[in-house]
């Protein structure tokens, strides 16, 4: 699953970062994006770009261009 396609509210651990280029995936990895680390989908703004996520240091907006490259399993 991606995490793109999470709901509002749902919980999930990051699986893969492995389709982001390597810039990104270090800037997110920096910001505690990490594979194996539990994310909470929060809530999507009114027209569909960006998403709210935290994780269990932060809560960060990210494209959902970017959220559709990251893999996820629901928790």
């Amino acid at each position: 699953m991606l995490m793109s396609e999470l709901k509002p509210g749902e919980a999930a651990r990051i699986v893969s970062l492995a389709q982001l280029e390597p810039a990104v995936k270090r800037k997110l990895m920096a910001m505690g994006l990490l594979p194996s680390s539990e994310i909470r989908f929060i809530r999507q703004a009114p027209l569909g770009d960006p998403l709210q996520i935290a994780t269990s240091s932060i809560t960060l907006s990210i494209q959902t261009a970017l959220a559709r490259l990251i893999e996820v399993q629901a928790v």
